[in-house]
């Protein structure tokens, strides 16, 4: 079966100093796949992520998303950002803001959208990871596993 590649990386490297995290990694992830990176502590799993995203740079090898070069900076780099997301192992959720505007902020700030649309458009989000009924709590009232999926819809 061909494989509709939306990500690719060919032969990366990246080192932190003496340390070589990513050692020639190659890796074809399709349009629709869901794909679990699992390892111990330390061994670049988080790198990987980050230079997908452009967060870290490569020494060497190549990324591509949907058949193009990364881009390296700019607003081509900037329009990539705002249509990826990641979500950390910290989710950064603001504490003093409900579920519904921690998941309409960056819709209004990044892609512009009117408060009502993007709040319109949390909600779904929201139902989505199960979480419509919490829109209004804030970070402190969910468990880790629920502000996880927050971040996720976010």
């Amino acid at each position: 079966m061909a494989v509709d590649p939306l990500i690719e990386l060919r032969d990366v490297n990246k080192h932190f100093g003496e340390l070589h995290v990513l050692r020639d990694i190659s890796l074809t992830v399709g349009r629709g796949e869901v794909v679990v990176v699992i390892g111990p502590s330390g061994s670049g799993k988080s790198t990987l992520c980050r230079a997908i995203n452009r967060l870290e740079t490569i020494e060497s090898g190549t990324i591509l998303i949907d058949g193009e070069p990364l881009p390296d900076e700019g607003k081509d780099l900037a329009r990539l950002r705002a249509e990826v997301g990641m979500v950390f192992q910290s989710f950064n959720l603001f504490a003093h803001k409900t579920v519904l505007a921690n998941v309409s902020l960056a819709q209004v700030k990044v892609l512009g959208r009117e408060r009502r649309e993007a709040d319109r458009r949390s909600r779904q989000l929201l139902d989505r990871v199960g979480l419509a009924d919490q829109a209004d709590k804030f970070p402190a009232q969910l468990s880790g596993g629920q502000q996880q999926r927050v971040a996720i819809a976010r």
